[in-house]
């Protein structure tokens, strides 16, 4: 990997550090995501209508997720 590439996803990763938890398990979700969107655009071998869907499949994981941990209806929004 270009030392240009680890110094942008440093980077990205210490702004994670920054990121409100919460909470528990929030910021360790966001910097999940943000590590497995960088894999697949790495990842020559996918195409990019591949890489846009997994990435909106992650992010869709990922706010079920995180919408269970803040008791809310992902379809609404609104506190189950």
């Amino acid at each position: 990997m270009p030392l240009n590439d680890k110094k942008i996803i440093s980077i990205i990763l210490e702004e994670c550090n920054g990121v409100e938890e919460r909470c528990e398990g929030y910021c360790e979700e966001i910097r999940e995501v943000i590590a497995d969107i960088l894999k697949y655009e790495r990842d020559h071998r996918l195409a990019a209508t591949n890489i846009q869907q997994k990435i909106n499949d992650k992010c869709g994981a990922a706010a079920r997720f995180l919408s269970g941990k803040l008791g809310q209806d992902t379809d609404t929004g609104e506190d189950a």
